[in-house]
């Protein structure tokens, strides 16, 4: 989307009709927004006591495209991944990729991409080396909480059912854990997708229930720390499906035992930042979300972390055993990462009222 930068124009207030006050509009600016007599515009007043002045028929933006030529420069998945993500970032609703004779065999790929990481990109049009792929979400019409709502319920969702496979060694449970990680990764972008846009565009700031464009980067810190307290919980499935059969005899009942009540406290705090985002914030109950992270989770990592030479481990399960204290301890931190955030935004709010 292209920003157009006008000067500031100063305007007398006139009355009309012996009671309404008329300010005329800028003419460049009409001119650029194609207004003509007899449309309609939206008057929006913004929490500062602005107004914002927004034709009707721009409300409905037109769709941005883009043509992506895979060849092979692009032939790193990775790397065709990431350009991907950073045009979905960008705004734009339809990606044309070319593929040549050298990544036609990148185009499944790319669908799987499409599918794991995309919320509401879907193929519409398909050839021998071509791909055409739109976003059929309008953002402006989803609520940023609403995401963020969702997205720590699936976070929830994995640390709770990681008690399960610590506790037993479920590689089935642990194997769903790492799949539910693409649903983390879709709210994730689709979140950064509306940011980006509220930044741009006051009235997709007005409908997305951002009430303080100071909000955005809360938001954004709130939408990270959360995917990468999601990362730590696959990092700990990931590490019980390397240990295998094997995993109950590697690790003692005991530790696998502590590992759970660890877990369980990562997430009764993750239950606590959940309530204060469908709510109004709850500041005692943010600062000791924040003081246990603090203070009695590390001290217990510490504690069990110190006490493993205690149990004769293998160098094997030794190292295993810190790989999965350090992810516990993570995710605690980025929860409290969380209830920061949200403190901030509770005093931000405040100030506006």
């Amino acid at each position: 989307m292209s920003i157009v930068k006008f000067e500031p124009e100063t305007r007398r207030v006139q009355l009309t009709g012996g009671a309404t006050l008329i300010v005329s509009l800028p003419k460049e600016w009409t001119r650029q927004v194609d207004l003509k007599p007899g449309d309609e515009v939206l008057v929006i007043p913004q929490p500062d006591l602005s107004l914002l002045i927004v034709p009707k028929k721009m409300i409905k933006a037109p769709l941005l495209e883009s043509t992506i030529n895979v060849d092979q420069e692009l032939s790193n998945l990775d790397h065709l991944e990431r350009v991907l993500l950073a045009y979905y970032l960008a705004g734009y609703d339809v990606f044309r990729l070319n593929f040549d004779v050298t990544t036609l065999d990148l185009k499944k790929q790319v669908k799987d991409i499409v599918r794991r990481k995309l919320t509401g990109v879907e193929i519409i049009e398909e050839g021998r080396n071509t791909l055409v792929v739109q976003n059929l979400v309008n953002v402006p019409d989803i609520k940023v909480r609403d995401i963020l709502v969702k997205l720590t319920k699936t976070v929830m969702g994995m640390i709770d059912d990681l008690r399960v496979s610590v506790e037993n060694g479920d590689k089935n449970v642990a194997m769903d854990i790492i799949e539910r990680d693409n649903e983390v990764d879709k709210f994730y972008w689709l979140l950064n997708r509306q940011l980006k846009r509220v930044l741009i565009s006051k009235h997709a700031l007005s409908l997305s229930g951002i009430q303080d464009p100071r909000n955005i980067i809360e938001y954004a810190i709130i939408n990270k720390s959360l995917e990468r307290a999601a990362d730590h919980a696959v990092k700990i499935a990931r590490e019980i499906l390397n240990l295998g059969d094997k995993y109950i005899l590697l690790i003692p009942q005991e530790i696998r035992q502590r590992f759970s009540e660890l877990l369980g406290r990562d997430s009764m705090l993750m239950n606590s930042v959940n309530k204060a985002l469908m709510e109004k914030p709850d500041i005692k109950e943010i600062n000791y979300v924040i003081d246990t992270v603090k203070y009695e989770v590390r001290s217990a990592i510490s504690s069990l972390d110190s006490s493993l030479v205690n149990y004769n481990l293998s160098p094997q399960a030794a190292a295993s055993a810190r790989l999965i204290l350090d992810s516990i301890y993570r995710i605690a931190e980025y929860i409290s990462d969380v209830g920061e955030a949200l403190l901030n935004l509770h005093i931000e709010q405040i100030g506006l009222q």
